[in-house]
């Protein structure tokens, strides 16, 4: 796993914080979507994003020990007990300037049970730019005891949409859906209430079974959103 990891966040440097589009691997989808129940639009949490100089124009109010803090507490709410620990966020190389000359800190990682959930800083606030949840194109479109591993990677990723978005737990179910139809077509960036929720990947040595993936969410100004041209997913 920690070489999956070497390899994802080498990926993952190479993308810039902006929406990308089209995945270069043909990922075999679930039989079955993420999620049955009808979405509840609903609007975040008052605070959850501010504005920033840096290339998105916009930034999670939260610090990478605040997102901690939130997510252990959600998954305390589900009856999970494993949770995450500061000390096993680790740098992956060194601070640099985006676009816009905002100094970031690309990427934090954490290994968590065959996928990665990762971190974009910015370093003079502490604030977060995106979060993530990688895996590899084999490990999404295997299964585990009969179940589709991808619902349970869609979950994971939607779980870390929920907290630092700012949504309450009844919100699960859309991100998940959200997440979900990144991987179904053309659309890999999706636009929804200020938010891109994006799937990046990358083929390993052509062979796409050890590709790699990335789901992401990060908060754009409406200038980005029209700029961008991104699909919303309430039209979809």
């Amino acid at each position: 796993m920690k070489r999956i990891i070497s390899l994802f966040l080498a990926a993952a440097l190479a993308l810039s914080l902006a929406a990308c589009g089209g995945s270069g691997i043909d990922i075999s989808q679930p039989e079955n979507l993420a999620t049955f129940d009808e979405p509840s639009y609903m609007q975040t949490e008052g605070g959850a994003v501010e504005d920033s100089f840096n290339v998105n124009g916009r930034r999670f109010n939260l610090t990478l020990y605040e997102f901690t803090s939130k997510y252990n507490a959600e998954k305390q709410l589900r009856g999970d007990s494993d949770l995450l620990t500061m000390d096993n966020w680790k740098k992956n190389g060194q601070v640099t300037k985006d676009n816009k000359g905002v100094k970031i800190q690309y990427y934090y990682y954490y290994d968590d049970e065959n996928l990665n959930l990762t971190a974009t800083v910015e370093v003079d606030c502490d604030k977060l730019v995106n979060i993530g949840c990688g895996t590899t194109v084999s490990r999404f479109t295997g299964k585990e005891n009969g179940k589709n591993n991808s619902d349970a990677i869609l979950l994971k990723a939607a779980l870390a949409a929920q907290v630092v978005c700012g949504y309450d737990s009844s919100y699960l179910n859309t991100l998940q859906d959200i997440f979900y139809k990144t991987t179904t077509g053309t659309e890999t960036s999706l636009y929804y209430d200020g938010f891109v929720f994006a799937l990046n990947t990358k083929n390993e040595n052509g062979d796409k079974e050890k590709g790699l993936m990335l789901f992401r969410v990060f908060p754009v100004t409406e200038e980005h959103r029209q700029e961008w041209k991104l699909k919303d997913y309430k039209d979809m």
